[in-house]
């Protein structure tokens, strides 16, 4: 079976897109427990922690350099990011606002999806220079591991209208970076020669990977009616 799938997508893409939503489940389940007081684990600033959520963001972001360069590279589809752009604005917008209400001293001002927005704007500039896309996602990785990039940028100039502590932050810096690199990896190699056939984990992992906003919209929510639940089990029917 072809590893393409329709609308030019790339089945193994679309299952790392996928695995990286599995994990962020996984790693927002764990973070729920604590939430809820289940456990005391110090989910997410615990230093056992971090390395989890940075592989997660990685994946994320890569595949999402991938698939900017795979949607664009033979013409840019104006509609098309237009009307992508629009879906990850009212998003973030909607993560924001409910942050607001949720945790008052830590609501989220520039999470995942706020820098996929700007990431999009700033990385479909570079989707018919891949090579400069490359060089550039290089020197910003190496900028920021020699400390010449603030990861607060630009943030740090207002950080007195902001909260001290906010439940999602993905700075701009390093992650423009390894975003740039998936734009020049998919512009300078053929990802189609990476062949990966439908499989039982496969497939269902590539179906989420097609639906990755959808499901980070919806999945936080579930699990929080799913804990709220439970609690109301436990105080009113516990023996």
């Amino acid at each position: 079976m072809k590893s393409k799938i329709n609308n030019d997508r790339i089945l193994w893409v679309d299952t790392l897109r996928g695995l990286a939503i599995v994990l962020m489940i996984i790693f927002h389940f764990c973070y729920d427990l604590r939430y809820f007081g289940y456990v005391n684990w110090n989910v997410p600033n615990g230093s056992n922690w971090w390395p989890f959520r940075y592989l997660i963001l990685t994946l994320f972001i890569f595949t999402m350099g991938l698939s900017l360069s795979l949607a664009h590279k033979i013409r840019f589809r104006q509609k098309a990011f237009t009307k992508r752009l629009a879906q990850l604005v009212l998003s973030a917008m909607a993560i924001t606002v409910m942050s607001l209400f949720m945790f008052e001293k830590s609501w989220i001002y520039f999470g995942i999806l706020h820098f996929i927005t700007i990431a999009s704007i700033v990385g479909v500039l570079f989707v018919s220079l891949p090579r400069l896309a490359l060089v550039t996602g290089g020197i910003i990785l190496l900028g920021y591991w020699f400390k010449f990039l603030p990861s607060g940028f630009p943030f740090h100039f207002f950080s007195s209208w902001l909260p001290q502590h906010t439940e999602d932050f993905v700075p701009i810096f390093p992650w423009l970076g390894v975003m740039l690199l998936g734009i020049g990896v998919a512009g300078c190699f053929s990802l189609k020669n990476i062949k990966v056939q439908h499989s039982k984990v496969i497939t269902p992992l590539a179906t989420m990977g097609k639906h990755g906003l959808l499901i980070y919209l919806i999945h936080q929510p579930i699990l929080f009616a799913g804990f709220f639940a439970v609690g109301f089990l436990k105080t009113n029917y516990s023996v």
